[in-house]
């Protein structure tokens, strides 16, 4: 896994590299800041360790990187995102989203030390943290389309559809994911959740 984590940086230090030099060649300086980002993700681990003191299995530094390679690399370098024929990318990246989040919703119960007393209270947790997320990458979009004049969340052409629907379908896999723990614990009884927490 370390390995297969070493190749997803490469790929994503080579095509961005490529990405830069293709756009200061041709004299285009738009979505540059696109290229920039990739710096911050690639530090994400690092960063989470030395803020929050927590170190982040193998595995799920491969998750991490696999997504961020979707979303950054595959979908705003590569630009699938705004290609006619793969617009559906761009819902599949914040349903995956959902999921992550309502991952991450689970790891702060648990590793926050939280004292549950209501069975609703985490299923509940879960979806409103990853709505939460999700509102604030679409006001981050929104604050970064008012800086570079970009227009990433289809404004112009969709109005509020696009960030509505991305928020919709994130909200969705919270749901499922919220559901799937419940149905678990309370009625299958089994601790599969907390076993995958542990190991992530």
């Amino acid at each position: 896994m370390k390995y297969l984590n070493r190749i997803l940086i490469f790929l994503f230090v080579v095509i961005d590299a490529w990405y830069v030099y293709d756009r200061l060649s041709r004299g285009v300086y738009n979505r540059l800041e696109i290229a920039a980002a990739v710096i911050p993700v690639l530090l994400g681990p690092w960063l989470i360790k030395k803020i929050l003191h927590y170190e982040m299995s193998e595995p799920l530094k491969f998750v991490y990187y696999l997504f961020t390679f979707a979303c950054v690399i595959l979908g705003s370098i590569l630009n699938l995102y705004n290609i006619p024929e793969t617009m559906w990318f761009d819902k599949v990246t914040h349903f995956i989203s959902g999921f992550l989040t309502s991952i991450v919703a689970l790891m702060l119960i648990k590793y926050g030390r939280v004292t549950v007393k209501s069975k609703w209270f985490v299923p509940i947790f879960i979806i409103i943290f990853s709505i939460g997320i999700a509102g604030c990458w679409e006001f981050l979009e929104y604050f970064m389309d008012m800086i570079t004049g970009g227009d990433t969340q289809h404004v112009l052409t969709t109005g509020v559809d696009d960030s509505m629907g991305d928020m919709l379908v994130a909200a969705l896999a919270s749901i499922m994911f919220a559901i799937y723990y419940y149905y678990q614990v309370y009625f299958a009884k089994k601790n599969h959740m907390e076993t995958l927490v542990e190991h992530l």
